[in-house]
């Protein structure tokens, strides 16, 4: 039986300069180790999309029902699909038609950013939320399991006070500024 010869490594270090770890290089180490745990565990900054939908001949905005509150309407809103790059402007376009049978080809004007703070104060999401005038309506769509609810401005912040995001950008939207 003949034995092959091994391949040689492109590199041949002395066997003399291959020594075990001292304790404080082991301890590096794991040190490196566990910060690449944290690395992974980095959770990304969601971020959110929303309009404010205003009918400029009636001066009211469009809410939804909410799906988890009962009685309780709240404005469009979803998350920008980041694995897409999926700009804040397009998510909210998708979002208004998926959420709310709403077709726009533009969107009227950014109402603000705001980001959203953890108890911790860590950044944990921004809202993109912007202002969309007289849209089209679709009679289906997605979500048409929501209703749809035209009301006054004072009636929609009234609505989102517990809903911080939503309430923001009524109080910033062109509708308000005016009143």
């Amino acid at each position: 039986m003949t034995t092959a010869a091994m391949p040689q490594p492109a590199f041949d270090f002395p066997k003399s300069s291959i020594s075990p770890l001292s304790p404080p290089q082991e301890e590096q180490q794991q040190q490196i180790a566990s910060n690449d745990k944290k690395e992974k565990k980095k959770k990304i900054i969601r971020q959110a999309v929303g309009a404010v939908i205003i009918d400029t001949t009636t001066n009211k905005v469009l809410m939804l029902s909410s799906r988890k509150r009962a009685n309780a309407f709240v404005l469009p809103r979803g998350e920008c699909q980041i694995d897409l790059e999926e700009t804040p402007e397009k998510a909210t376009i998708r979002v208004l038609l998926e959420e709310a049978g709403v077709s726009v080809t533009s969107l009227t004007q950014r109402v603000g950013t705001f980001t959203e703070a953890n108890k911790k104060g860590k950044i944990i999401a921004h809202h993109w939320m912007y202002e969309v005038h007289n849209p089209t309506l679709l009679d289906t769509w997605p979500g048409s399991d929501r209703q749809r609810v035209w009301i006054p401005l004072n009636e929609a912040i009234t609505a989102t006070k517990d809903r911080r995001m939503a309430c923001l950008a009524l109080n910033s939207c062109s509708l308000a500024r005016r009143a």
